[in-house]
């Protein structure tokens, strides 16, 4: 009977997996940071949506809709474009490397250089697009732009342009 309870119990602790060695622990342990990483990456629709965004803006011939606002919620034009640009927005560096003399230096030196449109530096927030009739647009508030036509509720405000008032649409 001893024998027989003894070889039972050798037996069942046939089924008891071993303790995990360092390199099992190990193994987890980077399994684990695995999957914590694979949690903090960019959303993928986030990453979707930006690469539909760049889809989008690169189109030929896009027109787009756009609505100044006011500081009180009040539109004051409306308007079809092409792309809107920020001022901002640069072609080229902002410094240029030269070779001169500075003082008492000699070699070569980033200095600022002029933007597309002849200007050094930076310069207030805002917009500027060009409306499909050729007009020039810039705006330093608020904006809606949107890739198809905006319902208005409340028609633009009339904005007076040197003598002549015209009603924006």
């Amino acid at each position: 009977m001893v024998i027989l309870s003894a070889f039972l119990l050798l037996v069942s602790g046939c089924g008891v997996p071993p303790a995990p060695t360092a390199v099992d622990k190990l193994a987890q342990k980077a399994a684990e940071a695995a999957k914590e990483a694979a949690s903090l990456t960019t959303d993928p629709q986030e990453i979707n949506m930006i690469l539909w965004r760049r889809e989008l803006m690169g189109k030929p011939g896009l027109q787009l809709y756009v609505i100044f606002i006011n500081d009180m919620g009040q539109p004051i034009d409306y308007f079809a474009s092409g792309k809107c640009t920020s001022s901002n927005k640069r072609l080229t560096d902002g410094t240029a490397l030269v070779q001169g003399y500075k003082g008492s230096y000699t070699g070569y030196f980033d200095v600022p250089a002029a933007s597309e449109d002849g200007t050094y530096g930076e310069s207030d927030e805002y917009i500027y697009c060009k409306t499909v009739d050729g007009k020039y647009k810039q705006w330093n508030g608020d904006y809606y732009l949107s890739d198809k036509p905006i319902e208005l509720t409340i028609k633009p405000l009339v904005v007076k342009i040197g003598t002549k008032t015209q009603q924006q649409q």
